[in-house]
C-alpha cells in the first residue's frame, strides 16, 4: 500500500465521541426520542458522480461494504450499514447527511438518529454527521496527520475530552492499513466533572483494495467487560471521493452508556463534542 494510506485511521478521535452499535440489550426497552433512516426506507439518489467501473461508488459501498467488513473485522456494525444503506443503495439518511455536510463554517450538523433509554438510565444514542473536505481522495486525508488536531484534547462549551494514542501498528493482518489503540478520558460532561475512560481498537481497510475512491474505518472497545461507563462503543467512518477535488467523509455512531443518571446531559454532551472535534478537524484544510 501506498504511504498515503499512513495514519488515515487516526481521524478515529472522533468516533469515539459517539459510537458503539450491536451493543448489549440490557434494559433496552426505553421509548425512542427520534428515529431516521432505517433500513426499510426507500433508497435515495445522491449526486455523487464518482464510478468504480461501471458502477456507482456509492453502490457499491453499499452492496460491498458490508459483506466486506463482515468478512475482515470481527465485531457487528450492522447497525451503521443499515443506517446508511437500503437495499444495496443509499439511504435517505446517508442522501440527508451528504446535503447537510460541513464545509468549514458555521456550525456542524451533527445529528442524533435516535436515543434509546432503558432500566437503571443505560441509554444507547446515535450519532451522525459528515464533511466536505478540499481532498482529491478521501485516502489523503492520512498525510494532514488529524490526530495534530486534538493534541491538547476538544473543550468545547462545557465539556472536554483528552485522547491518547497508546499504540500503532501499520498493516496488521486481515487487510488492515493501520491498527491504532486508543485511550479516550471525558473530563467535563456539559459541566459536570466525571470519571469516563475507555480504549478502542481502530482499523481502516479498503474496501477496494488498491483503490483510492472509498475508504471504510471501524472502531470498537476493547474493555467492554470491564468498562464501568460503557457496554460498547463502536462505529463507521466512510470516505468517499465527491468529484471536483473534494471528499465526503461519513461518521455513523453509537454510544450505550450506563452508570449515568442523566441521560439528557450525555446527549448535550456528545453533541457537544462532536461539533467540537469537526471544528478541530476543519483547522486541517483549506476550504
Amino acid at each position: 500500500m501506498k504511504t498515503t494510506w499512513k495514519l488515515w485511521s487516526l481521524v478515529s478521535i472522533t468516533l469515539a465521541l459517539s459510537l458503539a452499535c450491536g451493543a448489549k440489550k440490557d434494559g433496552f426497552s426505553g421509548k425512542t426520542n427520534e428515529a431516521s433512516g432505517a433500513s426499510s426506507a426507500p433508497s435515495a439518489d445522491l449526486s455523487i458522480p464518482t464510478t468504480i467501473g461501471d458502477r456507482k461508488a456509492v453502490d457499491v459501498l453499499c452492496t460491498d461494504g458490508p459483506k466486506t467488513l463482515a468478512d475482515l473485522n470481527k465485531n457487528d456494525f450492522s447497525k451503521q450499514w443499515s443506517l446508511l444503506c437500503s437495499n444495496g443503495r443509499p439511504s435517505p439518511l446517508f442522501a440527508e447527511l451528504i446535503q447537510n455536510a460541513y464545509k468549514g463554517s458555521g456550525e456542524p450538523n451533527v445529528k442524533v438518529i435516535d436515543k434509546k433509554v432503558g432500566e437503571l438510565y443505560v441509554t444507547d444514542i446515535n450519532i451522525a454527521y459528515a464533511m466536505r473536505v478540499p481532498l482529491e481522495n478521501p485516502t489523503l486525508f492520512a498525510d494532514l496527520k488529524p490526530h495534530d488536531a486534538f493534541a491538547s484534547g476538544i473543550n468545547e462549551g462545557n465539556s472536554s475530552l483528552s485522547l491518547k494514542v497508546a499504540s500503532r501498528k501499520p498493516f496488521p493482518g486481515k487487510r488492515s492499513v493501520e491498527q491504532v489503540i486508543l485511550e479516550y478520558d471525558l473530563t467535563n460532561a456539559d459541566g459536570a466533572g466525571i470519571y469516563d475512560k475507555r480504549r478502542t481498537e481502530f482499523n481502516t481497510y479498503p474496501l477496494i483494495e488498491d483503490n483510492r475512491d472509498i475508504t471504510v474505518s471501524a472502531e470498537n472497545l476493547l474493555d467492554a467487560e470491564t468498562n464501568d461507563s460503557y457496554h460498547l462503543a463502536q462505529g463507521l467512518l466512510i470516505g468517499i471521493r465527491a468529484g471536483d477535488g473534494n471528499s465526503y467523509l461519513i461518521f455513523v455512531n453509537q454510544l450505550v452508556v450506563k452508570n449515568r443518571i442523566d441521560p439528557d446531559r450525555m446527549e448535550r454532551t456528545l453533541l457537544t463534542l462532536n461539533k467540537g472535534a469537526v471544528k478541530n478537524l476543519a483547522k486541517l484544510f483549506k476550504y
